[in-house]
């Protein structure tokens, strides 16, 4: 039940991602410059297309009764806990902000004004508007990001498992 080097950078990124969360609902401020958004999705995106290549292109698992004894025969608790926290919270996460009116289109500091278009209409932020639009876009970068991650910490073995057997 060792952790595969897969699922190790998984941990990793799932790591990183938590704290972005956090640091974003304690101080309610963007930890990471918008750019770095992009690079967390594309990191957990990253980690399960390398999964995907390991397993060929698909898992074929005959029910989820296979796929629990898979998961508790190729991770550790904490580490099924993880995913699994991961891989829903991660999407809750996403959606929610996703859902929510914080999230406002293309966000631009020019001039000294903080403005945000959404189908060719331009709004005018305050400052506090702005930073909570930039924190609300992180946070749902980055629950992708957690998602995406957390199926790869999970599936990984899985993936192993089934490929030894066939």
């Amino acid at each position: 039940m060792k952790l595969l080097p897969l699922q190790w950078a998984a941990v990793v990124v799932i790591a990183i991602d938590a704290i972005v969360l956090v640091s974003g609902a304690l101080t309610g401020a963007a930890l990471l410059p918008a750019g770095a958004n992009l690079v967390l999705v594309l990191t957990g995106v990253a980690l399960l297309v390398v999964l995907i290549v390991q397993t060929g292109g698909g898992l074929r698992l005959d029910g989820l009764a296979t796929l629990f004894r898979l998961l508790r025969e190729t991770l550790p608790k904490w580490a099924i806990a993880l995913a699994a926290v991961a891989f829903y919270g991660g999407w809750l996460v996403a959606f929610v902000s996703l859902s929510s009116d914080s999230v406002a289109g293309n966000l631009k500091y020019e001039n000294g004004k903080y403005t945000t278009s959404e189908r060719k209409v331009v709004r005018e932020l305050t400052r506090e508007q702005y930073e909570a639009a930039l924190t609300a876009n992180q946070r749902a970068w980055a629950g992708f990001s957690l998602a995406f991650a957390g199926g790869t910490l999970g599936f990984a073995g899985i993936a192993r498992r089934i490929k030894e057997n066939s």
